[in-house]
């Protein structure tokens, strides 16, 4: 079973030297997941940012209060979006307010946070509604951080592929959701219309040679679980990679979740930091980007007592229930 694959295209980046066999041997042999061998390449690709992940997974196994070092954020430059999606909190029953995270937090977490391997500027919202995107992708990549983003592509005309393009964004991926039928009821937008978008995108990236990664990725869950396979053939020859996820499901928790010390933190609209992407609404906010560092919320001592909590498997409500879709599909992410 395999739930991702990369085609060799301008923009295709399979994991390759030290680092990619890194990948390949972990991916594989530590964690059983082979599929996840090309996206452990792209997280991280370099032997130093293989060994603080390394570090962090050393501090989950041996249930630290503590973990090593920050690796990746997700930044929540917005939480509005155009779409109202079946699946999605956003513009259904979210509660927390909309809110836009300032140019000027946004360069203070950049600035305060030089090492980080990977910026994903996207968490809960459209991430291209947010009028200086560009700018701010532009001031990451800048400084040697790759940066990503997950849209919903509804807004490629050609003007903002060219904009893609140019702002130094390392790999973009499109939200599928099964066949154009199954899309349409689940986004409420055309798939065609997406497909010449994510077409256009890919057209202008092989004329000028540009190493942007473009990928889909199809969320799995019980609307459209029979169609993964379909989507994979559809999208396949035009894309980099072809990915799929469970869905989260309310299911209850038995194990320590590896969130906790990954070095992964997400840094919502407001600034609020929660250390994981299911909390919609900012339920386990362990400090705020307004007051604090992130390395210091990072270990400080709201993060340590939730570490507490996961090793005596005393898990606050949000994880109590915490779980994925079960699907033969895919396989869990966090397990």
């Amino acid at each position: 079973m395999s739930n991702s694959k990369t085609k060799s295209r301008a923009g295709a980046t399979t994991p390759r030297g030290p680092s990619g066999l890194l990948a390949r041997l972990v991916a594989r042999y530590y964690l059983k997941k082979p599929e996840l061998e090309t996206l452990l390449g792209i997280k991280y690709p370099t032997r130093g940012s293989m060994w603080r992940a390394a570090r962090n997974e050393f501090a989950f196994r041996r249930r630290s209060s503590r973990s090593h070092a920050v690796t990746q954020v997700n930044i929540e430059l917005t939480n509005r979006c155009n779409l109202a999606c079946l699946m999605c909190p956003v513009n259904r029953d979210m509660v927390r307010a909309r809110h836009d995270l300032s140019p000027e937090v946004f360069r203070r977490v950049i600035d305060e946070n030089p090492g980080l391997d990977l910026i994903l500027m996207f968490q809960w919202g459209e991430s291209l509604l947010v009028k200086d995107f560009f700018e701010r992708v532009r001031y990451v990549a800048n400084r040697g951080t790759q940066v990503m983003v997950t849209s919903n592509g509804t807004l490629l005309t050609e003007k903002i592929c060219g904009k893609i393009l140019d702002c130094g964004l390392a790999r973009i991926t499109f939200s599928v959701d099964g066949r154009p039928e199954t899309y349409f009821k689940i986004r409420g937008f055309s798939h065609a219309k997406l497909r010449e978008n994510v077409e256009r995108l890919v057209r202008m990236r092989d004329e000028r040679g540009s190493p942007l990664g473009i990928d889909i990725n199809m969320t799995i869950w019980e609307e459209n679980e029979d169609e993964a396979e379909e989507v994979r053939a559809a999208w396949e020859g035009l894309v980099d990679r072809v990915q799929f996820i469970p869905r989260f499901a309310d299911a209850p928790r038995h194990t320590p979740c590896r969130e906790l010390w990954r070095g992964a933190m997400v840094v919502q609209s407001n600034g609020d930091v929660v250390p994981c992407c299911r909390d919609v609404e900012g339920e386990l906010a362990i400090g705020n980007v307004h007051e604090s560092s992130l390395l210091d919320i990072f270990n400080g001592d709201p993060m340590k007592r939730l570490r507490e909590l996961h090793r005596k498997r005393r898990f606050p409500p949000l994880c109590a229930n915490c779980s994925e879709y079960e699907t033969e599909k895919v396989n869990p992410r966090f397990s």
